[in-house]
């Protein structure tokens, strides 16, 4: 039989183990609940990074670029969308343009439920398309970030409802549909939005495009859509003329689209099929997670058969 004194003891180191428990459980609550670390190369030194930048012919565009890790990531990233001498010529190098005007700070805070804040001291006035195209690029460059879910922009410090010229930042905003056709959204609530893929007209990079239509989503629709080509002369469309859709589904991961003949005469132009294939690809991933690309034409393997090849992992990636 246990003494009184010695029954204490086992209590207290009851309690003791108990509360040491407890504690590491709330711990590993606590540490699930945080939001996800971003994408990084720890080996490297690198986190793989989606910026946002304009093209020439005015489209806001992402691509993929590994910066080095640091602190304060998303303040980083956003130094790369800053006019300057390096990466002005950098930019160029790839036919794109920085956003935020020269000499302009940015401060970035994240506050809870992943609502950020980011203060843009000495940007100056800008037109009404420059000032577009910098809400749009940092909203959407920090909305990449798990930990961020939408941004407010505040100028010197202070709230304002709009910038120079009229650009609408009065409240938080979450990640924009790019590159709208015809300029602005619909206020029907009939209509869909598609995200569609164009090369530009150097064909070298992928322009985003959102175009709204009254057909239900679906990569069909999609499909038919790109065949349909770019409403804008500044893209391509990488389907020959008369080609037509027979059909277009999703399978075990590829995404399986069957032509008419016409398509063939994309042999004409070099790389033409590739660019087919990227779009192709890139619009099924709107609907499902795709692996591969299966062209078929009337049924019949196309000569040229592109679900080995490999399909890009990012919209447009740095060189």
């Amino acid at each position: 039989m246990t003494n009184k004194p010695e029954g204490m003891r086992m209590k207290r180191l009851f309690i003791l183990i108990l509360t040491l428990l407890t504690a590491l459980m709330m711990a590993s609550c606590k540490k699930a609940e945080e939001p996800a670390e971003p994408e990084a190369d720890t080996d490297s030194g690198y986190r793989r990074t989606t910026l946002y930048y304009a093209t020439e012919d005015g489209f806001i565009v992402p691509v993929m670029k590994s910066i080095p890790w640091e602190e304060g990531i998303g303040r980083a990233a956003l130094s790369y969308l800053v006019s300057g001498i390096d990466n002005d010529k950098s930019a160029a190098m790839m036919g794109l343009k920085t956003v935020i005007p020269e000499g302009t700070e940015c401060t970035l805070r994240i506050g809870e439920g992943g609502s950020a804040r980011v203060d843009l001291s000495g940007i100056g006035r800008q037109t009404k398309e420059q000032e577009q195209a910098i809400v749009v690029a940092i909203v959407n460059t920090l909305t990449e970030f798990p930990s961020i879910n939408n941004v407010s922009i505040t100028i010197d410090g202070k709230e304002k409802k709009t910038l120079f010229n009229g650009t609408d930042i009065s409240k938080p905003m979450e990640s924009f549909a790019l590159n709208i056709e015809d300029g602005e959204v619909p206020v029907s609530g009939e209509a869909h939005a598609f995200t569609l893929y164009f090369p530009n007209s150097a064909a070298s990079l992928n322009i985003p495009v959102t175009r709204y239509t009254d057909t239900a989503p679906s990569f069909s629709g999609a499909v038919q859509e790109e065949i349909a080509g770019p409403k804008d002369e500044g893209l391509i469309n990488c389907f020959p003329a008369g080609t037509e859709l027979i059909s277009a589904y999703i399978k075990d991961g590829i995404a399986c689209v069957d032509l008419t003949k016409d398509f063939e005469k994309v042999a004409d132009t070099e790389g033409m099929l590739d660019a087919a294939r990227d779009c192709l690809y890139l619009c099924a991933n709107q609907f499902d997670q795709v692996y591969g690309v299966d062209i078929t034409v009337e049924g019949k393997e196309y000569s040229m058969h592109t679900s080995a090849v490999s399909v890009p992992v990012y919209v447009n990636e740095w060189r």
